[in-house]
């Protein structure tokens, strides 16, 4: 990076190989460089804008790379605020497997929130070896939106149920190749019936889109419903596929 260069991106490490095909840093070889004082003949100020793959944890860590060159009044983070979605919201236990932030209503049919990928996210540990992320993020984070508008804004006017949520189907369409940098998600009430709280229905679509291109969209259909109703069904059959197995693996065996 030299005196001329006023902005940069710097990404995760995970996307190591996006960030050498578009001339982007990655978390660990812009720290070195720091670390190594080839920033010190800066005149700055230089924004460094984070795409993914960089967190609170990660941002911390390239602060203090920063700090300690003296580098503060040359070198400004430029990083979103926007808050990961909360547990109880996504039904994930993991942060690192949160895909959203920033969770918003813009109307009384449509929600936005940011796409956000840590650099261990359990889509991403196995594999990331091109220059776009796999559609497979993009499905699952348009399932995370869903489900958190339907826990933040739909299930929580009754805060005493804590409702199972049944998909019915999920349809997806790709349009783009989607990129470690910020993309927004935009969900769509396409129809809802709230009329009974022990079972309420939706369909929605959610748009994955990035540098003004959408990405992806994802119809989805579910229902939710109250504690007590499925238990039952979802037991007996369990009891069945258990029995269904055994009874082939038994037929299929060599003694």
């Amino acid at each position: 990076m030299s005196s001329a260069v006023t902005s940069r991106l710097v990404v995760g490490d995970r996307f190591r190989d996006f960030a050498e095909a578009v001339g982007a840093e990655t978390l660990s070889g812009l720290t070195r460089s720091l670390d190594a004082g080839d920033l010190d003949t800066l005149q700055g100020p230089v924004h460094v804008v984070t795409g993914q793959g960089i967190g609170e944890f990660e941002l911390s860590y390239l602060r203090d790379a920063i700090t300690r060159r003296q580098l503060d009044d040359r070198v400004v983070l430029v990083h979103s605020t926007a808050l990961p979605a909360r547990r109880q919201e996504l039904h994930k236990a993991r942060e690192d497997n949160v895909l959203i932030a920033g969770l918003t209503q813009a109307d009384d049919r449509t929600y936005e929130a940011q796409l956000r990928l840590h650099d261990h996210n359990e889509l991403l540990v196995d594999v990331q070896d091109r220059v776009h992320v796999q559609g497979m993020v993009a499905i699952e984070a348009a399932r995370q939106m869903f489900l958190a508008v339907i826990e933040h804004y739909f299930t929580a006017r009754w805060p005493q149920q804590r409702y199972y949520i049944v998909l019915n189907s999920m349809n997806t369409t790709f349009s783009n190749f989607l990129f470690p940098v910020g993309a927004t998600l935009r969900l769509t009430v396409d129809e809802a019936d709230l009329s009974e709280p022990s079972r309420l229905t939706v369909r929605t679509t959610v748009e994955l889109e990035q540098a003004g291109r959408a990405a992806a969209a994802v119809t989805i259909d579910a229902a939710a419903f109250a504690p007590g109703l499925l238990e039952e069904k979802e037991l007996r059959r369990a009891k069945g596929a258990v029995a269904s197995a055994v009874d082939t693996a038994l037929a299929t065996a060599t003694v």
